[in-house]
């Protein structure tokens, strides 16, 4: 990895982790709705990363989170199961002829590939995270309240914000 792309990936990791707990972690709409924002890092991941370094990039990002929250390797094993199955979930959205490197948005992968590929991705890596964090695993209606309800709003989040992102790009002049 270059310097650059090394420097650009820990500002992006490093602004996601103070957003998340600085403010995000504060949110709890209803005691069970948060905002896990963070996981943006992870879903941006470009094709010609190797596995091994997007692992290391999902778990470092998910240690730091716990490091701060005091949630003992919930969001480092999160994270890195988001990262592990990340190349994975892209192929699945992307046409068969499309295996150029990409980073997954909207012009890469088209607007409704693109939600299919960042829902399922939240899905499962925030039940990872909230199965994890329920043990032992005794109210199901509320874990599933907070999976279900914290992926709409983290997806809705991160959605707003790829067609934001790629909107402000392509008025940019080149």
């Amino acid at each position: 990895m270059e310097p650059l792309s090394f420097l650009k990936k820990l500002g992006s990791m490093t602004g996601l982790v103070l957003l998340q707990v600085l403010f995000l972690n504060r949110i709890s709409l209803f005691g069970y709705v948060t905002p896990l924002f963070y996981l943006w890092f992870i879903v941006r991941f470009d094709s010609s990363m190797s596995r091994y370094s997007m692992l290391l990039w999902g778990f470092v990002t998910g240690l730091l989170i716990d490091v701060f929250t005091a949630t003992p390797g919930l969001n480092a094993a999160s994270s890195t199961l988001a990262a592990m199955i990340q190349p994975s979930v892209v192929k699945l959205f992307l046409a068969k002829e499309r295996r150029e490197v990409i980073i997954p948005g909207r012009n890469t992968m088209g607007t409704g590939p693109l939600a299919g590929y960042l829902f399922l991705m939240t899905l499962v890596h925030h039940s990872a995270y909230f199965l994890l964090r329920s043990i032992p695993l005794e109210d199901w209606l509320v874990i599933t309240a907070k999976i279900v309800l914290s992926t709409l709003l983290t997806f809705i989040a991160m959605f707003a914000v790829a067609l934001s992102v790629e909107k402000s790009n392509q008025r940019r002049p080149a």
